[in-house]
């Protein structure tokens, strides 16, 4: 006898995973037979009957009114029906308040580059106590660092009007602190930041601010040699791991960095590159559009090789049984 599987019963009866494994579990389907964590089904298994209750004519008049609603609401005016924030469209000082306590570092700017508010948020991350010292004397489009630190582009995209976004971006935290901090303290961290710019328009649709939000995507802070480490290996994690490269990067000997890692992190540097790798597998296995020969060579390593054994030792499946229940779920 010829058999399927789930997922190719799936595209033959046009349901869903979940409702095919169900019907396996519930031994509806005649001749499925389970190997492992996999259903397999007979390739003229006939496809059960749909249980679930029809609607009755009362849902359907149900589900109409409320349509009927929605299709009313979506008609009236915008924001007629948002009273409870009505005041936040005419007070100035509660918009501010709102900025001002947001969780997340935002500064705002002027159209011509100028540093209008920052918030608590901000002024803690760059350690500014004064911030009457930043207002209109800061210009962000006169730094002179946005080209080196690779963010020029896409802050001028910003001032064009464009609502732009840029992934883990190492932030020059020492260097912020440096030109616009009051406490000129050196700092061990080592901060990545996704951001978002978006431009505030007038009625007109006059460019009036333009915003910038910060959220920490990777953050380091620990001695300056295990951050720099980390750092080194977090950016690095595709290639193969060269212990000498990541020893003259701190300036330590092998030995006592191995030692000092360890002590700090519970785990030596190719542990905690090896990590990165097997979380990475993992991520990329959700994927159903690449094999998993592809999913191996983008991260760096051979399908064939020792890490697939690996794989199955840390994670009691091989990474193609681990790919079946993912992508079942």
């Amino acid at each position: 006898m010829n058999y399927i599987t789930v997922k190719e019963a799936c595209e033959k009866w046009r349901i869903g995973i979940r409702i095919v494994t169900l019907y396996c579990s519930e031994g509806r389907i005649e001749g499925a037979i389970k190997k492992g964590n996999l259903w397999l089904i007979p390739e003229d298994a006939i496809k059960p009957e749909d249980r679930r209750r029809k609607k009755t004519s009362i849902q359907k008049e149900k589900e109409h009114v409320i349509c009927k609603d929605k299709c009313d609401l979506q008609s009236q005016k915008p924001y007629e029906n948002l009273w409870p924030f009505k005041s936040l469209y005419e007070d100035k000082d509660l918009f501010v308040q709102i900025v001002k306590h947001f969780p997340y570092p935002m500064h705002i700017c002027a159209p011509d580059g100028t540093m209008l508010l920052a918030n608590e948020a901000y002024l803690k991350f760059a350690k500014i106590s004064n911030p009457e010292k930043l207002y209109k004397k800061h210009n962000i489009l006169h730094n002179p660092s946005l080209e080196r630190w690779g963010v020029k582009d896409f802050v001028l995209r910003a001032f064009q009007g464009e609502v732009v976004h840029i992934y883990d971006v190492k932030v020059p935290h020492q260097e912020i602190i440096e030109r616009l901090g009051d406490d000129k303290e050196v700092v061990s961290e080592s901060i990545y930041h996704n951001i978002t710019a978006f431009p505030i328009n007038d009625s007109n649709n006059q460019l009036q601010f333009v915003v910038f939000i910060f959220s920490t995507s990777r953050y380091y802070q620990d001695r300056l040699e295990i951050a720099k480490g980390k750092e080194y290996i977090d950016n690095h994690w595709k290639e193969r791991f060269d212990i000498d490269k990541l020893v003259s990067i701190v300036h330590m000997s092998k030995y006592h960095y191995i030692r000092l890692f360890k002590q700090h992190t519970g785990m030596t540097p190719y542990n905690y590159y090896q990590d990165i790798k097997f979380n990475k597998l993992k991520e990329k296995l959700c994927d159903g559009s690449l094999s998993i020969t592809q999913i191996f060579d983008e991260c760096g390593v051979n399908y064939n090789g020792n890490f697939a054994k690996k794989f199955k030792q840390k994670f009691g499946m091989t990474p193609s049984q681990y790919r079946t229940l993912m992508l079942q779920k």
